[in-house]
């Protein structure tokens, strides 16, 4: 049986040494190459790997570009796990038998974009799923799906490790009928589907009038593999990566910086109370005090921008006039 994995990112990777260790011998991997891997999140190396397994290999940065080899390679299964991008329809009928996406919510709930962070955000658990890949939004029939559970405390990274431990349990139970041509699966039931929204990097902006509750969760979704959630602090921009709740008789300004501790994490006061911002980071060379406000009053900048908007404009009229006296 022939197996062309295509994908870039853990999930890949979890699928390529588990179909190694069942016995399928006959795999090319095409590995996902961004120009910048930070902005992919949960990116791997999968050229490095199948150096190491001794796997056919061809790296991508769209994946129209996979088309030509692929249908060159004549797979039986295609795979296509940990990849954002559309695959086009002319791709979709290369395998001989089935196409096989991933996702890591139990389908039909939590179809689309951005899930780790979305079953955070909603207070969701996850499920490892393998379905059949169609022209649909991860609407194709189910082969296998395994649940897990995400506590109140679990970050991104957290909730990554356990879908990549559920992932390989799928795998366990499922690989041994794939590897015996078993192709078996339950239709979803599509009255039942919910659908999750893109999300980008800039979605997580901390809005300091927010309750702690509402901020802690997108902390946690926004940490990494993800960018971070952030907030700013004059001309600095501040990754918040741990944050929790700090109980306290003391109230202030939302996004005020209340107390600062000898290990450089700090009380800030938010909508509803203090949340204690225990890791963060800066490449700007901040560093927390009491009393600095974070995030900003947009009135307050607005006029800040137009009052030095005016002084350059006056500078550029007075340059202007001055020139005009010395050309005459």
């Amino acid at each position: 049986m022939r197996i062309a994995v295509v994908g870039g990112v853990a999930s890949t990777e979890t699928l390529i040494r588990s179909l190694i260790c069942h016995g399928f011998e006959k795999i090319k991997v095409w590995g996902y190459e961004p120009e910048e891997i930070t902005y992919v999140s949960g990116w791997r190396d999968l050229r490095h790997l199948s150096e190491v397994q001794e796997l056919p290999f061809e790296g991508f940065r769209h994946v129209t570009e996979c088309e030509e080899s692929l249908r060159a390679f004549g797979p039986d299964i295609l795979f296509v796990v940990g990849l954002s991008q559309i695959i086009p329809n002319s791709m979709m009928n290369i395998a001989a038998r089935v196409n096989v996406g991933f996702h890591p919510t139990a389908l039909p709930h939590g179809r689309g974009r951005a899930a780790l962070a979305w079953l955070i955000l909603q207070e969701k658990n996850g499920a490892a799923t393998f379905f059949e890949l169609r022209e649909g939004v991860d609407d194709g029939p189910i082969f296998v799906q395994e649940p897990f559970v995400i506590s109140d405390e679990d970050d991104a990274a957290e909730v990554e490790c356990k879908l990549l431990a559920a992932e390989k349990r799928a795998l366990e139970r499922w690989l041994p009928r794939l590897v015996e041509g078993q192709l078996s699966s339950v239709e979803q039931d599509h009255t039942q589907a919910t659908w999750l929204g893109r999300r980008t990097p800039e979605d997580g902006w901390l809005n300091w009038q927010a309750s702690r509750i509402d901020l802690i969760k997108l902390v946690r979704a926004s940490a990494p593999p993800h960018p971070g959630a952030f907030t700013f602090c004059q001309d600095h921009k501040i990754l918040v990566l741990k944050a929790m709740p700090k109980e306290r008789a003391e109230i202030g300004v939302p996004g005020r910086i209340l107390r600062v501790y000898a290990d450089e994490s700090f009380d800030v006061q938010t909508g509803d109370g203090i949340l204690k911002i225990t890791k963060w980071l800066s490449n700007s060379g901040w560093t927390p005090r009491v009393g600095a406000l974070l995030g900003y009053y947009t009135e307050s900048e607005v006029f800040e921008l137009r009052r030095r908007l005016d002084k350059i404009e006056k500078a550029l009229r007075d340059l202007y006039a001055q020139e005009m006296g010395t050309s005459s």
